[in-house]
């Protein structure tokens, strides 16, 4: 869990993060996430603040997942506190699609960045989040899935707002 505290230190740089994240048994406090979390979209534009959010979102679901929750559970959590952040720091979820449902470029391509922060945090869970033999796993095939996950992520999303 000092990862997870860790990477969003690192995500929000300049600014002080006085929020709910994972705290004691009663896990995540979503409404002061969503009154206290702030990333400088001022400074840094909502379309990074979007691909930040993502970012922490996809870094949550595998944090989740490494502490031996459900995938379901990891989900419920990620969408939970993205939710939160979007709304807590005032971006529209619409604004991140364009007009065919696709993330958009400039989002897609920063969330990506951000979404490699947690890379080593996510090289530990491919075996669980894949439905691969545990024979096909080697350091290799590791790295290769670890280098898909963001874009795996990403169009997770994309399939959810078509309604796939």
């Amino acid at each position: 869990m000092n990862k997870f505290l860790f990477t969003l230190l690192f995500l929000s740089l300049s600014f002080a993060v006085k929020a709910g994240f994972p705290e004691g048994k009663d896990g995540f406090n979503i409404k002061k996430i969503e009154d206290s979390y702030r990333l400088p979209c001022n400074e840094i534009g909502k379309d990074n603040c979007i691909a930040r959010s993502i970012g922490i979102s996809a870094c949550t679901f595998v944090y989740g997942i490494e502490a031996n929750q459900s995938f379901q559970e990891s989900l419920r959590n990620t969408d939970l506190i993205f939710r939160a952040i979007m709304k807590g720091n005032n971006l529209d979820l619409n604004s991140i699609f364009d007009k065919n449902n696709s993330i958009k470029k400039p989002i897609k391509d920063e969330a990506i960045k951000t979404i490699k922060y947690c890379r080593e945090n996510i090289k530990k869970v491919i075996p669980k989040i894949t439905n691969l033999p545990e024979e096909e796993f080697n350091e290799k095939r590791i790295e290769e899935l670890a280098d898909t996950y963001p874009e795996w992520y990403l169009y997770t999303l994309e399939e959810i707002r078509m309604g796939k």
